[in-house]
């Protein structure tokens, strides 16, 4: 479940709806234990001070949780102290970007995110890779899917042969990575960098960052570089399969 708020700068009221909305969440999802509040360092509290009271923020400073009554615990986290475990939670983003959510959609103890937009657009690419619910009309912004089913199909056997819990790192995963990439390219086929990133990490279960090494050879690709390794001859046959599959 991925929620934001289509906010521009330091509004208060916009900013209590997004923690509504985290309590919310944390009452009707089964198991939720806490809802973490994700801020970039400790110098940017703004936005918990107004909602949450500074008596309370020094409280979450000190490792302390704070609770509320029929409420679920609190806790404060920044983007270097945060971690994946093994507690259910909510996780309310202030101030971050769509790169750095990609980053945390693949935390398995986190069962919904809610981004607090500081900047205008600056959840656009994350919130159309989920079809995000906007926190304040409650409208959902339309799912981006612009890839070919080629390229899906491509993707999709990607994911079924390599070791997900490293993606392409292996030598093998990498190689085969790169032979799939370059019958895409070589038969003219489009990827989108943005829209493969969605794809990876919505609908296949990719880890952002092992998404990201594929996104780094689609880059040098796009932008007309080259890089070694990977099949160069019989590439057709890789797209007969993949068309044969649409």
């Amino acid at each position: 479940m991925r929620f934001y708020t289509d906010n521009i700068g330091p509004i208060k009221e916009n900013e209590l709806k997004s923690l509504q909305k985290a309590f919310q969440l944390a009452q009707e999802l089964d198991g939720v234990q806490e809802v973490t509040i994700l801020i970039h360092t400790k110098s940017n509290t703004g936005y918990i001070e107004r909602t949450l009271g500074a008596d309370k923020v020094k409280g979450l400073f000190s490792g302390q949780y704070v609770a509320f009554d029929g409420g679920p615990r609190i806790k404060l986290e920044t983007t270097r102290t945060i971690n994946d475990n093994n507690i259910k939670r909510i996780l309310l983003t202030f101030g971050l970007s769509s790169d750095e959510l990609f980053k945390y959609d693949s935390y398995y103890s986190v069962v919904a995110i809610i981004g607090h937009q500081w900047s205008e657009n600056g959840f656009k690419d994350w919130a159309e890779s989920w079809g995000a619910e906007e926190v304040i009309s409650g409208s959902k912004v339309s799912k981006s899917d612009n890839l070919d089913n080629v390229v899906k199909c491509a993707f999709d056997d990607l994911t079924d042969s390599v070791n997900m819990s490293t993606g392409i790192h292996h030598p093998m995963d990498e190689e085969l990575c790169k032979t799939y990439l370059r019958a895409l390219n070589k038969y003219g086929y489009v990827m989108n960098e943005k829209d493969v990133t969605s794809y990876l990490i919505t609908e296949k279960g990719w880890d952002a960052e092992h998404a990201n090494d594929v996104i780094k050879l689609i880059s040098k690709l796009n932008s007309g570089g080259y890089f070694n390794g990977g099949q160069k001859t019989g590439l057709q046959n890789f797209i007969k399969n993949w068309k044969e599959k649409e």
